[in-house]
């Protein structure tokens, strides 16, 4: 008897499970879609690139708790914040992964795949300084624009009285036309008088004689600084020793490293960059701040999908004017719209750097 209860038991659980294989069978996968991202995961930029990297993890995981049309995979390659790098790692992607979306940052690598991304018709988004990474027609660059932030620092600097101030600017495209606007704004106002205006190489060192030419021709009330990881920190060690103090301002540099113990109780104008909702969403995932483009990476990765899901076959051509009609929307970065340029349009903040952190200055 007992083995007669044992073998029946058997058959159901046998038919049980073909039950399930069966109806496994008859439910379809979803399609996978494949998106990309070109980041510098080693190097000097390492540290913004794992952050972008990891919110762009976040906004994958997000997705991936919904029931969605498609199964998304992300593909992650290092660039080493090296252009042709950029070049080599876009056209794998598009060619040999099949990618529908490409994600950059900075205008070194968005620069350089563009114009790739625009002729294979793949969707590439971006969060880089200036128009150019958005030009063509699949491209769309998600950072605040250099009118908004110039606007903003120059506002600020009149409202603090500045009336000298001595620039130390990278021989970059991105720093050299956002203080080329900076500098026309002040020369058509007429307040402000412009000490230096020093042009350095990437990759500079020692800012002692610059700093100090300028403290010979009188010095200025403040010293502004454009260029990359680790020039800000460079320009305040030198400047405190020259000086003996820090008279420092900046666009976004104070943000860009993870050493800010030399910007303290300095403020300086921020790109959009995160709502203290993601951000302190993100700290409490990764134990750590996120840093520069991080929020508009993830914001970037949601708008892909958002609008995959909203398409029919996720074709590019049709992912467009989807991502063309967002107005007023909340994301990461807090509220923005995008423009008929594919560009992203968002709003700067004054902020201060306070125990390492970048905090709004309240009106």
């Amino acid at each position: 008897m007992k083995k007669l209860l044992l073998s029946l038991c058997m058959v159901l659980a046998l038919a049980a499970c073909k039950d399930e294989q069966k109806a496994a069978q008859q439910t379809p996968e979803k399609p996978v879609i494949k998106v990309g991202a070109s980041l510098p995961l080693t190097g000097n930029m390492a540290y913004i690139g794992i952050s972008a990297q990891k919110s762009l993890q976040m906004a994958l995981d997000k997705w991936n708790q919904k029931n969605t049309k498609y199964k998304y995979e992300l593909i992650v390659e290092d660039d080493a914040f090296d252009a042709k790098r950029v070049a080599l790692i876009t056209n794998k992607l598009i060619n040999q992964d099949k990618i529908k979306a490409l994600f950059t940052i900075f205008s070194i690598g968005a620069n350089v795949a563009s114009p790739i991304t625009q002729q294979a018709k793949v969707i590439h988004m971006t969060s880089a300084y200036g128009s150019q990474p958005a030009d063509g027609y699949y491209n769309f660059n998600n950072m605040t624009q250099y009118d908004n932030q110039t606007e903003l620092m120059f506002n600020e600097l009149k409202k603090r009285g500045i009336k000298t101030i001595g620039m130390l600017i990278s021989n970059n495209i991105g720093s050299t036309q956002q203080a080329e606007m900076l500098v026309n704004k002040i020369k058509n106002d007429g307040t402000i008088k412009i000490i230096g205006k020093e042009i350095f190489n990437p990759g500079t060192r020692d800012f002692r004689m610059i700093i100090q030419k300028m403290i010979e021709d009188g010095e200025p009330d403040i010293f502004y600084v454009d260029g990359i990881t680790p020039d800000a920190t460079l320009v305040a060690k030198y400047l405190r020793e020259l000086t003996g103090k820090i008279n420092l301002t900046t666009i976004n540099d104070f943000i860009e490293t993870p050493a800010r113990e030399y910007f303290e109780n300095l403020w300086f104008v921020e790109s959009a960059s995160g709502t203290d909702e993601f951000l302190n969403e993100y700290e409490a995932r990764y134990g750590e701040p996120v840093f520069l483009c991080g929020a508009n990476t993830y914001d970037n990765l949601d708008l892909f999908i958002d609008a995959c899901e909203k398409s029919d076959h996720c074709d590019s051509d049709e992912i467009v004017p989807i991502l063309l009609s967002i107005k007023d929307r909340e994301g990461a970065i807090g509220k923005f719209s995008i423009d008929e340029n594919g560009i992203v349009q968002s709003q700067a903040n004054v902020k201060i750097i306070k125990n390492g952190k970048a905090v709004k200055i309240e009106e």
